[in-house]
């Protein structure tokens, strides 16, 4: 990927919601040549959307270890929750690294014991967003 690209995902990670003309003018093209930049960008996957990320709300990272080789059965509950912020496959420790949204107070029990169909899993929790 060519740094013009990069500043062009830098900046939209900074404020997705730039127009293509602000981005052009820090990045020296036009609109129209970072519209299609970005289009190029979404068509190979590195842009695979937009989100928007509330920093009020409580937010856990949870290691999954799986007992079971359901895995596509597990992926596809985690999907449907729309608790669910990320779900990522992982090697090393654990087999899934889960971000759950609480946003409101017993959100994650529940969550939690749906969990122990599958396996066993480690939570830690945010304190603070740091960037």
């Amino acid at each position: 990927m060519n740094s013009i690209n990069q500043a062009i995902i830098k900046l939209l990670k900074a404020n997705s919601r730039m127009s293509w003309q602000q981005i052009g003018k820090q990045v020296y093209l036009t609109g129209q040549a970072v519209a299609a930049r970005v289009q190029a960008l979404e068509d190979q996957g590195i842009i695979s959307g937009y989100t928007i990320r509330q920093d009020q709300v409580e937010r856990h990272f949870i290691t999954m270890f799986m007992d079971t080789n359901q895995f596509e059965r597990f992926e596809q509950w985690l999907s449907q929750d729309e608790r669910v912020e990320s779900a990522y496959k992982t090697i090393g420790e654990g087999c899934y690294h889960i971000v759950f949204v609480s946003h409101a107070t017993g959100d994650l029990e529940p969550f939690l014991n749906g969990l122990l169909k599958y396996g066993r899993y480690k939570v830690a929790s945010m304190l603070k967003v740091v960037k």
